[in-house]
């Protein structure tokens, strides 16, 4: 493929986009080719190194912004026409409550989550606090009940111990919702963007 055909070809999947950042796409490939080809690699050469347009295309897609892409999905190829605005305004009670609901429940989702999450360090900072009085009560007690004294070091280590292992869960139980909510709102964003046949 020459460069002259694979710039057209990533127009042709990137028409989604907005003027201005289509434009910036395009020019920086063009670029990246020229200093390829500047550099003593042929055309052909140079675009088989960039890998496939289409997931060239489905990257530079995912990395806009939601709104971006919202925008230029719900604008109808042909313009608004007098049926389609009627359309629109009809059925807004409709989709605006759809719309509303789903968001709602998502945000139902994310602060269920959020709050098993919030609760897990709370556990874990009350285990903290737990272990430490026990472990201060334990070095406090050897002058009365040394037997004693060493049950409740024990109890504040093991409460320590667990602790860490209560810490360890809170920090991956959240950067596994962190990581859930990128992957929601990528495949969101893909649904956005239009596949060429």
């Amino acid at each position: 493929m020459t460069k002259e055909i694979f710039l057209r070809e990533l127009r042709a999947r990137l028409y989604q986009l907005p003027e201005d950042e289509l434009g910036q796409q395009l020019a920086y490939y063009e670029e990246l080719l020229s200093d390829m080809i500047e550099d003593g690699m042929s055309e052909k050469a140079a675009v088989a190194k960039l890998g496939d347009i289409n997931l060239i295309a489905e990257e530079i897609l995912c990395s806009q912004p939601l709104p971006a892409l919202v925008k230029k999905r719900l604008r109808p190829r042909n313009g608004w026409t007098a049926a389609a605005v009627t359309l629109v305004v009809l059925g807004s009670p409709l989709w605006i409550a759809l719309l509303f609901a789903l968001t709602a429940t998502v945000a139902a989702f994310v602060i269920s989550i959020a709050a098993v999450i919030l609760s897990l360090f709370a556990v874990a900072a009350s285990l903290a606090i737990g272990g430490v009085f026990s472990v201060f009560r334990g070095f406090t007690l050897f002058a009365v009940s040394g037997s004693y004294a060493v049950f409740c070091v024990g109890v504040g280590l093991l409460v320590l111990g667990l602790t860490c292992l209560s810490i360890l869960a809170a920090k991956y139980s959240a950067v596994g919702l962190y990581r859930g909510l990128r992957w929601l709102y990528r495949k969101a964003k893909s649904l956005l963007i239009v596949k060429e046949n």
